[in-house]
């Protein structure tokens, strides 16, 4: 766990070092300058619809089924442009799939026409019921679950934009233990169509 953290923390780092130097660099090229009046931050409403899919194994394993859900999602962002065609984005809500989840992620977006942009980034979801922030509890819980996603924003409007997302866990969300009669739910692969209204 300590090289994970120690890992994040240099990725941090150089991603706060690469904005700056993005920042200083003097450009000549007028896609990757911003307009005098323009700013670089923008703040909005995100809301989704979800639907995705899990594994759960019984009985160590010897029983398996594949669960899917649907449920719904609302949240707020922050965007900070670095030029015309990048930028990066903090959004932290609640999302539905089961339980009512709390989550939070950061995302870097590469503008590659006039309505389309692609995104890739990570975060977490916060599990409410779980005892313990990084390690498992006697149900096999966790409250801090990991995940990474890849997505398509259309624009729509000056005010809207469509998002399309998949999302995927990087750990399962229980893991089997005696207290959960040996049950595990695997990692959560989510579908995701939004829409984001920025005020």
């Amino acid at each position: 766990m300590k090289t994970k953290l120690i890992l994040s923390a240099i990725i941090v780092l150089l991603s706060i070092n690469c904005l700056q130097a993005q920042e200083n660099e003097e450009s000549s090229n007028p896609l990757f300058q911003l307009p005098e009046n323009s700013s670089r931050w923008d703040f909005g409403l995100t809301f989704q619809a979800l639907s995705g899919i899990r594994q759960i194994q019984y009985n160590a394993g010897s029983e398996k089924t594949d669960e899917a859900w649907i449920g719904l999602g609302v949240g707020l962002y922050a965007d900070y442009k670095i030029n015309k065609v990048w930028s990066l984005r903090a959004e932290a809500g609640v999302n539905t799939p089961v339980a009512i989840q709390p989550y939070v992620n950061f995302q870097s977006e590469f503008k590659f026409s006039k309505r389309w942009s692609f995104y890739a980034g990570a975060g977490a979801y916060f599990n409410t019921n779980a005892d313990s922030l990084v390690n498992r509890d006697s149900r096999g819980q966790v409250i801090l679950n990991p995940y990474v996603q890849l997505g398509l924003r259309y624009k729509m409007s000056k005010s809207w934009t469509m998002d399309l997302r998949y999302q995927q866990d990087l750990f399962a969300r229980q893991r089997a233990t005696n207290f959960n009669r040996f049950t595990k739910e695997g990692e959560m692969s989510t579908f995701s169509l939004g829409f984001n209204y920025r005020f």
